[in-house]
């Protein structure tokens, strides 16, 4: 029929937006006609993709139960054919379909279920087979095992008479032996006493020895502060005589300087009332100021020695220091002063004024440096106190010094009685010891003659672990045949269940191929009677194209003659007669303009449809460029899920080979156990081998799970993409008698229909790779 080979599985939900595309396009005067025949075919077609569904969910089930996956994939699965359903229902319930569609896509859709019917067949048939030929195997198996129960309950038998005759000799030797253990025993707890005592004996001894150790470091240590106190006690006392030294010149040098200060207010009265009288004494006055100015430098060059001798005392008198800064800041604004009186003087030849301004700046400085010399005088009574209080502390310190050799005095008497301890201490020790060795003389003894009765026991009791060991295996080997049984029998049961279900789907497969047929050949009737029905359309519109080309002719030729009347009449007279043909005239051209208008409609049209398909095929390309690039992207996600899922793999195959790792383990600690007695028995370890297969089984279940899922996504997108490249086919080329501005609508919402349902396909695959990832994790 020419359509893409998309529609194969009706279980598929990619077929149902392809189909609504795909419809979207056909004439809608169809629908009208064959009303019938569009009921009739969906409702087949629904019931056999439901059929089909359901028996490819049947199966799901029975392979996954069979593996011992999970149910996920089966719910999944579910919501598929319930879209499906949803799908098939609004393509019923859809007045718009067209019946040409659905007859060339039934024919499709009954080829391919009838290729996979028999495909499903045959696989049923081959699933028989095996099933019987298991059947039989495991029979034969039941029967052995039986046997062999048989023949290992004579062995237990046996076993059990040996394991009697040795328990009644071990009584006898265990009761020789609790009698030297006994004595042994005795032993052991004197020798226990005496290694308690000497053991404190030694802590007391060792404790002691910390002690005397501790004593003579504090000792040394004292010693040593006592020397370093008695340095330090010295140095502060030279200090302190320095101190005193320094205050009392610092006090001659204060005095002096208050002279000086008063002889200076003296001398600026002086000079205030002698420069106001006569300024021819200005002379005397500078020669006063140069004699002045040689003491200030008499003064500063005695300064300067202070400060050499004071920097030897740096560490002890910073507040000193700190006055004479201060007195050296004083004379500087003094020698300034100095400088400004000289040149005032200069200059109070023409201004006497300001030289008085002058002055009375100066008196204002005298006074600031007068609280300057108060407040240094404060500072040294301060200097005086701290002096005191040091001296205190010094005596102070001189009576710690004596206590502290009292106390060295005692410690030393105290450590000379605890060594005279410590000799007796370990004389008391040396016989302790020699005690012990004596002691452990008899125990040696004792011990050779425990160890050959003990060897005595081991070789019983190596033969009682034996015979325990013998019992149990049988008993282990017992148990996991009658487990083996129970799953046969389990198996068995399951085996005939899975059959009469394969006999059921069988008849209903040749229920579903007999109906197949039918609707085969009444689709290739239809399709007869609808090619028929083509044919005579066509031939239809053939006539009326000849139609329409003739009636044109005629009108061109019309339209001439009436030109041509029309000329001939105005040569005429112009009469009475005039109007009657003028009339005439006028109907002749109404009659004649009609068809043209007609056909002007018709083009006019037709114009406009073209102009609406051009509008609406560049939507449906932009759409179409925006769904692929959506595909491109979902190929992408699959493909790295697919990745993830090799992944997946690979860590399968990794946990099988540390499963075959643990096996080997297993089968490592049988034979360890057959040497030793453990807390496990070898039944139970019959039970982990059979857990062990099992957990096998199960992640090669959920492998395969993996891969079915994998499978089916990409399948799912794969059809998705070819019923797009299908409505691309059905946009470009559509079929005769089409109406534009209906297909435009329908187009539209069936391409939205489709991208919807690409869109849920995508989030399902998604939850099935989820679901099947935590599945795994979980194994």
């Amino acid at each position: 029929m020419g359509f893409p080979s998309v529609v194969i599985c009706p279980n598929n939900p990619s077929i149902c937006p392809h189909l609504c595309s795909k419809l979207c396009s056909v004439r809608v005067h169809w629908k009208e006609k064959i009303p019938g025949f569009c009921v009739m075919s969906t409702t087949k077609r629904r019931k056999r993709s439901l059929g089909i569904v359901r028996s490819v969910l049947h199966n799901g089930k029975s392979s996954v139960n069979d593996n011992g996956a999970s149910e996920p994939a089966r719910i999944v699965l579910e919501r598929l054919f319930a879209k499906t359903q949803k799908l098939e229902e609004r393509m019923n319930g859809d007045s718009r379909l067209g019946q040409d569609a659905l007859l060339g896509f039934s024919l499709d859709i009954l080829e391919s279920d009838l290729q996979a019917a028999l495909s499903a067949l045959k696989k049923k048939e081959e699933d028989l087979e095996d099933a019987e030929k298991l059947v039989l195997v495991e029979h034969s198996e039941l029967n052995r095992a039986r046997e062999e129960l048989q023949r290992r309950e004579k062995e237990i038998s046996v076993a059990c008479s040996r394991h009697e005759k040795l328990e009644v000799e071990l009584s006898e030797s265990n009761l020789k032996l609790i009698s030297q253990a006994r004595h042994i025993e005795d032993l052991k707890v004197r020798l226990k006493e005496r290694d308690q005592e000497i053991s404190a004996v030694q802590s007391v001894l060792s404790l002691k020895e910390d002690e005397l150790e501790k004593m003579r470091n504090e000792l040394v240590k004292r010693n040593e502060e006592a020397a370093k106190t008695d340095s330090e006690l010295k140095s502060q006392a030279q200090l302190l005589n320095e101190a005193n030294e320094v205050v009392k010149k610092q006090e001659i040098e204060l005095q002096n300087l208050r002279k000086a200060i008063r002889e200076k207010e003296e001398k600026l009265e002086t000079s205030l009332t002698i420069g106001r009288r006569e300024e021819e004494k200005l002379k005397v006055a500078e020669t006063k100021l140069e004699k002045r100015t040689m003491e200030w430098l008499l003064a500063q060059e005695e300064l300067k020695k202070l400060a050499e001798e004071a920097a030897r005392h740096m560490a002890e008198t910073n507040e000193t220091l700190e006055d004479f800064r201060r007195v050296k800041k004083l004379l500087v604004d003094v020698r300034a002063e100095l400088v400004s009186s000289q040149n005032s003087l200069a200059s109070s030849r023409q201004q006497m004024e300001e030289q008085e301004r002058l002055l009375e700046n100066q008196l204002a400085e005298l006074e600031e440096q007068k609280n300057s010399v108060t407040s240094y005088m404060t500072s040294l009574k301060d200097a005086h106190i701290e002096v005191e209080s040091e001296r205190v502390k010094l005596r102070v310190a001189e009576a710690r010094n004596k206590e502290l050799e009292r106390d060295l005095s005692m410690e030393k008497e105290l450590v000379e009685a605890l060594q005279e301890e410590l000799k007796n201490e370990k004389s008391s020790l040396k016989q302790a010891i020699q005690e012990m060795s004596s002691l452990q003389e008899e125990l040696e003894q004792k011990n050779s003659e425990f160890g050959e009765t003990q060897n005595l026991l081991m070789v019983k009791e190596t033969d009682l672990v034996e015979a325990k060991l013998e019992i149990q295996h049988l008993n282990s080997k017992q148990a996991s045949l009658q487990l083996i049984l129970e799953e046969k029998d389990l198996e068995l049961s399951n085996a005939k269940w899975k059959l009469e279900e394969v006999n059921k789907e069988v008849a209903e497969l040749k229920i579903m191929m007999s109906s197949r047929e039918e609707q085969l050949i009444q689709a290739t009737n239809m399709l007869k009677e609808k090619d028929e029905h083509v044919q005579m359309l066509h031939e239809v519109l053939d006539d009326t194209k000849l139609k329409v080309s003739e009636a044109e002719t005629v009108v061109e030729r019309i339209v001439e003659l009436s030109n041509k009347l029309v000329i001939s009449i105005k040569e005429e007279e112009r009469n009475t007669s005039t109007p009657v043909d003028y009339m005439g005239l006028e109907s002749m051209q109404q009659v004649l303009d009609k068809p043209n208008d007609n056909f002007r409609l018709e083009k006019k049209q037709v114009e406009t449809e073209l102009k609406f398909t051009r509008e609406s095929l560049k939507i449906k390309e932009m759409e179409i460029l925006a769904a692929k690039r959506e595909l491109t992207i979902k190929d992408e996600e699959l493909k790295t899920v697919v990745d993830r899922l090799d992944d997946r793999e690979k860590e399968l195959k990794r946990l099988k080979e540390e499963m075959v790792e643990d096996g080997n383990d297993l089968r490592k600690l049988y034979a360890t156990a057959q040497e030793r007695i453990g807390d496990k028995s070898i039944g139970d370890l019959a039970i982990e081998k059979l857990q062990l297969e099992a957990a096998k089984l199960e992640v090669e279940a959920a492998t395969s799970a993996l891969q079915k899922l994998a499978e089916m996504s990409g399948v799912l997108l794969n059809k998705a993409s070819l019923s797009i490249e299908t409505d691309i086919d059905t946009i470009f080329f559509p079929h005769s008698g089409f109406d534009p501005r209906i297909s435009v609508v329908e187009n539209n919402e069936c391409f939205s229909e489709v991208k919807t349902e690409v869109t849920r396909l995508s989030a399902l695959t998604e939850q099935l790779v989820k679901e099947a990832g935590i599945i795994a994790g979980q194994d």
